[in-house]
């Protein structure tokens, strides 16, 4: 039987609040016209970013059940150790996308059996190691020798990370 979705949980109530929040601030700030001109701002990003949400949230989908539950909790489990942790730490600077990709890609190894250490290096790697972003953004933007030194003092973060996510939750 299909896992039960919860569309109302904390989160969402979280952000509704925030939203509500807000709402009062910008009418306090301008009245209605500036309490409307931010929800049509934030309804403008939500046409735009959702169709690539949706699709990415269909291919993390797609993902989970191609990937082997096995391979993954015995590669990347909670047991796979140092080398789950390297693994994970090089998955995330290999992988070429931006959040919509990377964070449902997480959620995934998670569902599907991977330890904390691993997918915490893996979205550290990621967020600070992203080769795809050193090469296209930060070389040609801040110099090859800045972005080098960046780059290096960088470079073990995700295993210290990775490392820290997984004694804590032992």
């Amino acid at each position: 039987m299909p896992e039960r979705v919860r569309v109302i949980d904390g989160t969402l109530m979280l952000i509704l609040g925030l939203v509500g929040a807000l709402s009062i601030l910008a009418y306090a700030k301008g009245g209605f016209d500036l309490v409307r001109g931010g929800l049509g701002d934030g309804g403008h990003l939500l046409l735009r970013y959702a169709p690539i949400i949706a699709v990415s949230f269909l291919a993390a989908g797609l993902a989970q059940i191609l990937v082997s539950h096995d391979w993954v909790r015995e590669t990347l489990g909670r047991d796979s150790g140092l080398r789950g942790i390297l693994i994970g730490t090089a998955a995330g600077i290999i992988t070429p996308s931006g959040p919509f990709v990377s964070m449902p890609l997480a959620a995934v190894m998670m569902r599907s059996g991977a330890g904390t250490g691993p997918v915490v290096a893996f979205l550290t790697g990621w967020s600070l190691l992203a080769l795809h972003r050193f090469v296209a953004w930060e070389v040609p933007i801040l110099g090859w020798r800045f972005a080098a030194l960046r780059y290096a003092v960088c470079f073990a973060l995700p295993l210290v990370a990775g490392l820290i996510a997984r004694a804590v939750t032992r």
